[in-house]
C-alpha cells in the first residue's frame, strides 16, 4: 500500500493481492484514525459479498472470482470494542456489463484500488442492537 497525506484526508493506493478492508483497518491503526469515511475505484479479482436478511437477522454470503471493476465503493470507519472497524458496500461491474453488489466482507485487489479516506472529528462507536441484529453507530442526537 502507498499513501499520501493531506489535511484531514488521505489517498491510498492498494496493490495486487491486498485485501481492501484489511488494508484500511491496518492503515487506520497505523495513522490512529478512529473514525472516517472512504470511497474508492479500481478492480478486484475475488470478493465475498453479503446481503442482510432482516427476518432471520443473518447475512447471506456469496463469493465471486472474476475480473470485477469497482463502480462504487463507499464506507465508514468507526470503532467496535476500541478497534477500528471499516464497513463498506460495493457495486461491481462484470465484463458483460452486468453488476453485483452488497456488503463487502472480502475484496482482493486485481490490479490496483485507489481510495480517498477522510477523517472525521469526534468519535463514532458501534454497539450491537439486538432488535435488528446489527452493530449500529451510537449517535447522541435525535430528531
Amino acid at each position: 500500500m502507498r499513501f499520501a497525506k493531506f489535511p484531514n484526508r488521505f489517498v491510498l493506493r492498494l496493490e495486487k493481492g491486498e485485501d481492501i478492508l484489511d488494508s484500511i483497518k491496518r492503515f487506520a491503526v497505523s495513522q490512529k484514525i478512529a473514525n472516517g469515511f472512504f470511497e474508492g475505484i479500481g478492480s478486484l479479482s475475488k470478493v465475498k459479498l453479503g446481503h442482510y436478511d432482516f427476518k432471520t437477522k443473518e447475512y447471506h454470503w456469496e463469493s465471486f472470482e472474476d475480473d470485477l471493476e469497482i463502480l462504487t465503493l463507499s464506507g465508514n470507519i468507526s470503532t467496535l470494542d476500541k478497534v477500528p472497524l471499516p464497513h463498506a458496500h460495493v457495486t461491481l461491474g462484470r465484463r458483460d456489463f452486468t453488476t453485483i453488489g452488497g456488503h463487502l466482507d472480502e475484496g482482493s485487489v486485481a490490479n490496483m484500488v485507489e481510495i480517498v479516506l477522510g477523517k472525521t472529528p469526534g468519535k463514532l462507536v458501534k454497539a450491537r442492537d439486538e432488535s435488528i441484529g446489527l452493530n449500529l453507530l451510537q449517535l447522541p442526537g435525535k430528531l
